[in-house]
Order: structure tokens, then C-alpha cells, then sequence
């Protein structure tokens, strides 16, 4: 059973994190989730900074995201951001969103931007929360008549 006490903590993903990253996608994607040699891509490359939620010895969200760099201006590009459904609704997707900010901050990024789909109600309401402000509509991002919204923020 989970202790509402306690605290998730935020560290660098880890190649034995892999089949349980894979298996929260699935969970939260089904399927339109990453394949895991996608998700493999996300830990062992160093474009990415990779990040999971561990709450009681169990990783139980991650975060991906790169850095993209526009002449001298550079932006952070969060890819994916997971919560296991069991463990919603408890401040572990805001963290996971604050910690990759912290990262990409810390190696430049001036802003961040992500994607939602336009009826993730959730995941745009966790986005609007933290400051993003939606910047445009990406038809079809999806596929076939699942529109995206471009979110981004000033880090």
C-alpha cells in the first residue's frame, strides 16, 4: 500500500530502468507509446536528460527531453512526460516537470516547449499550471484527427 507520507525522489534513468519505463508508456499511451528501443534512445544517449520518479523503491513516472539549440539561443524539448496511472494525483508529474526544468535551465535552456494532445485534459491542465501558455495547434500530431498543442514557457 502507498504511504501518503511519503516522498518520491528524482534521479537520472538507468539502462535496468528500462522494462518498467516501457511499461508505464504502454500504460499511459497504450498504442501511441514509444517503443522501448525509443525509450533505450531517451537513457543511454547523451542528447537526452532522462529522469525518474521513485516512490517507495518503485520508479512510478519518468521525463525525457533534449536541448535544441537556435544559433545562440537554446530551448529545452520535453518528449515525454509518464506518471503510472496508480500514482496520479500526487504531485509526482509537477515534479518530474520542475526537476527536467532545473536540468535544461542548468545546461542553458532559455524556455521549454512540449506537446499535449488537444483533449489530454489533464496533462494540459498540469502544463497551464506551471506557468506553459499554449503557442499553436499541430494538426494531425497524433495522427489522423488527434490534433497537438504546442505548450512552451521562459525558463
Amino acid at each position: 500500500m502507498f504511504d501518503k507520507s511519503s516522498r518520491p525522489i528524482v534521479r537520472r534513468a538507468e539502462v535496468s530502468d528500462l522494462a518498467r519505463l516501457y511499461e508505464i508508456e504502454v500504460k499511459c499511451f497504450r498504442e501511441d507509446a514509444f517503443p522501448p528501443s525509443y525509450i533505450m534512445k531517451f537513457i543511454r544517449s547523451p542528447q537526452y536528460m532522462t529522469l525518474v520518479a521513485v516512490l517507495e523503491d518503485k520508479v512510478v513516472g519518468f521525463v525525457a527531453a533534449a536541448l535544441e539549440h537556435f544559433g545562440d539561443y537554446c530551448v529545452g524539448h520535453v518528449y515525454s512526460i509518464d506518471v503510472d496511472p496508480e500514482y496520479r494525483r500526487r504531485g509526482i508529474g509537477s515534479l518530474l516537470l520542475k526537476s527536467i526544468e532545473e536540468d535544461l535551465r542548468a545546461a542553458g535552456a532559455k524556455a521549454c516547449y512540449l506537446e499535449a494532445q488537444k483533449d489530454n485534459v489533464a496533462a494540459i491542465n498540469l502544463y497551464l499550471k506551471h506557468g506553459y501558455k499554449v503557442v499553436g495547434t499541430i494538426r494531425n500530431y497524433y495522427g489522423v484527427g488527434k490534433d497537438g498543442l504546442k505548450l512552451m514557457r521562459e525558463l
